[in-house]
């Protein structure tokens, strides 16, 4: 399956002046590494105020969401009194732009294309949602192929012209049809992004980490770069990307381009050209980030601790929700002892489109042997009901001697019959579109 860009043709209004307070944090992982930042001694006061300072905040994207959203977890008031969302759990959106201006224009000549000039866009190409379990002992992150066809809703452009609801386009439209076709109306795109996938997904979102080229790759250098496994090799067709079987060594345009290659060869043969393999190969890389952060070395090491803090709070966006060191911090100090083994990252189950082999659909109905036979609606109502998801790492900790399904992979007759919500006594198998939080010490 060979993917494409959707195509959007907005006008261009005059630029519009974002509130920005200088504010930036990284997915799920900042969390971590400012923990153990704190917990190792590094951020004294003054240091705080250094990364606070370095942090960026979007101001008033809830406000561009409307009332007719989920409905939201309500708390019991317990928690850890530093934890931001104490007593409920917890939906972030993790979004990642493809734009090519700014500091994004190195970046892109250093990872991208080997010739040839790439075309300007500005798509939101990473959509996942990492939900943290009221009792902070699970995370699961699950992510929807930038290909996935689906509804997008009206939204609230920077001029407070809305852009008409669409039946029918790629998830990746929707940052640019709320920026108006321009990245520095970031307010506007990530709540349309929001919006959509709150639509989708009927997951009630609380805030949003938003990145692009250049912070993704400031964050790996600021870990001195990541070592990952690639068995078979990968020499990119239209990316700067040429790695020898084995372990390898990236910094962090490198990483950037292993994150995006779709089209290139393996000693296995080619790459299949979608963004669906693609999302295993991003998966694998937040996982070794997370797994770096945690490597016992780089905790006694406080030069790096301090670089790897610096380089993330300088390098994405947050939601006012996360808008301070302190929130971050008192986020994650209550997931300090998480195990790994309740870490998973996780694709949202899909299936061709009937109209465009091109393109993807959420699965309207479940294979046996995968998520327990659940849908990709199912899936999320289990996140939403703050369950681990049958057939991931946190399910099979919980369920260690659950046996793997042999039933055939086929729809049921009449999928439209089963009640929405309902779960099946099919056992999960091992998932291969499920990566285990744990980097390859050997390859």
């Amino acid at each position: 399956m060979q993917p494409r860009h959707a195509a959007t043709h907005l006008p261009q209004p005059s630029k519009h002046r974002l509130t920005v307070n200088r504010h930036r944090g990284f997915k799920i992982a900042v969390t971590v590494v400012v923990a153990l930042a704190l917990s190792s001694g590094v951020a004294v006061a003054e240091r705080l105020r250094q990364l606070d300072a370095n942090i960026d905040v979007l101001h008033g994207v809830n406000d561009l969401l409307g009332l007719n959203r989920p409905d939201q977890e309500k708390g019991d008031g317990g928690g850890a009194p530093l934890d931001p969302f104490g007593g409920r759990s917890v939906n972030i959106l993790i979004t990642a732009i493809d734009t090519r201006d700014g500091d994004n224009a190195a970046v892109v000549r250093e990872a991208g294309p080997k010739s040839a000039t790439w075309t300007p866009s500005l798509l939101n190409d990473v959509n996942m949602i990492a939900h943290i379990s009221k009792d902070r002992s699970r995370v699961d992150v699950v992510a929807i192929p930038r290909d996935t066809l689906i509804p997008i809703p009206a939204c609230v452009r920077p001029d407070r012209s809305v852009a008409e609801p669409l039946r029918q386009e790629q998830i990746n439209a929707s940052f640019s049809r709320g920026a108006a076709g321009d990245s520095a109306n970031k307010t506007e795109g990530v709540a349309c992004v929001m919006k959509t996938i709150e639509q989708v997904t009927n997951i009630r979102l609380d805030t949003f980490i938003l990145v692009d080229f250049a912070g993704f790759a400031n964050v790996v250098d600021g870990l001195g770069g990541i070592d990952i496994c690639v068995p078979d090799g990968l020499v990119g067709k239209e990316s700067k990307i040429n790695l020898p079987p084995g372990m390898n060594h990236l910094d962090g345009s490198t990483a950037l381009a292993f994150a995006r290659t779709r089209k290139g060869t393996t000693s296995a043969g080619r790459l299949d050209g979608s963004d669906t393999s693609r999302i295993s190969r991003q998966q694998e890389l937040i996982a070794t980030v997370i797994s770096e952060f945690m490597d016992s070395g780089n905790l006694q090491s406080l030069p790096k601790l301090n670089a790897t803090a610096t380089a993330i709070t300088k390098s994405l966006y947050v939601g006012e929700e996360l808008g301070s060191i302190t929130s971050l911090a008192g986020l994650a100090y209550v997931l300090r002892d998480i195990k790994m083994a309740n870490v998973s990252l996780f694709t949202a189950p899909w299936g061709e489109a009937p109209s465009d082999k091109d393109r993807v659909i959420l699965a309207e109905w479940g294979t046996p042997g995968r998520f327990g036979g659940l849908n990709a609606q199912e899936v999320f109502q289990v996140m939403a009901a703050d369950q681990p998801v049958p057939g991931t790492t946190p399910y099979k900790a919980a369920h260690p001697e659950t046996p793997a399904s042999t039933e055939p992979s086929t729809p049921p007759p009449d999928s439209s019959s089963k009640e929405p919500g309902a779960t099946t006594d099919l056992p999960p198998s091992d998932d291969e579109f499920v990566t285990p939080l744990k980097a390859p010490t050997k390859c």
